[in-house]
């Protein structure tokens, strides 16, 4: 499996007590974020004061966004095309500027969610090598489910533990848009801790953790079974 992934989505979800979102106070975070490198969005939509959000558009597909709910802001590089780095410098500016402008002095809880994609090496169809060869599947499913197969994987959710924090939750799948890759979605769910405008370098920490995840453990797993025909052990 090739170890270099391709990133397409981060996403953080910053949870708050619920209010009501002032149009003037958005403005006013707009402005302020255009002034900080790499936190600026190129439009803003107001039609909705119950989803207001920011937004810019890059190319077909790429996207950055932040959308205001009641009791959170969502943040997401959609086909994401900046580094890690860039989006932690948006996430850490806007959570900073959130709890100067808002009606809120701390985040309850927070999420990160990163996706990404591998390449196999020794396998044409992600699919196969899930199903068939992950999971062990071949000639099983066919004759019950009599369709045939669109997309297919696994699914974990690893509870928090004291060496490791947040509730981790795992889909790896066949990825629908490339036969031969493997699509890689790993959320984390950070609710122990509230932060505080100095401590948000934890939700920075908790983000590089996700990513680390799908480096150091989820790679490996599956490159263990990516192996030529007649080496498996």
């Amino acid at each position: 499996m090739q170890s270099e992934d391709r990133v397409i989505h981060f996403g953080v979800e910053l949870i708050h007590k619920p209010i009501k979102h002032k149009k003037e106070a958005l403005q006013k975070l707009y402005f302020e974020l255009s002034q900080i490198r790499n936190a600026g969005y190129d439009s803003t939509d107001f039609t909705r004061m119950a989803q207001p959000r920011f937004y810019s558009k890059q190319g077909k597909r790429s996207q950055s966004v932040a959308l205001f709910l009641p009791d959170r802001v969502l943040m997401i590089e959609e086909w994401a095309d900046i580094p890690m780095s860039a989006f932690l410098e948006r996430v850490e500016a806007m959570a900073a500027k959130l709890l100067e402008f808002e009606e809120f002095d701390s985040f309850l809880a927070h999420t990160a969610t990163i996706r990404s994609t591998f390449a196999l090496t020794h396998f044409e169809d992600a699919r196969v090598f899930l199903l068939e060869e992950v999971c062990q599947q071949a000639n099983r499913i066919g004759p019950h489910f009599q369709r045939p197969i669109a997309v297919g994987g696994l699914r974990f959710t690893l509870p928090e533990t004291d060496e490791y924090p947040g509730n981790i939750q795992v889909n790896i799948e066949s990825f629908r848009q490339s036969r031969s890759e493997v699509y890689v979605e790993v959320k984390g769910i950070f609710a122990q801790k509230k932060v505080t405008r100095t401590e948000l370098d934890v939700v920075l920490d908790h983000v590089r953790g996700v990513r680390s995840f799908i480096t150091e453990r989820v790679f490996p797993y599956l490159d263990q079974y990516d192996l030529p025909a007649g080496d498996e052990e």
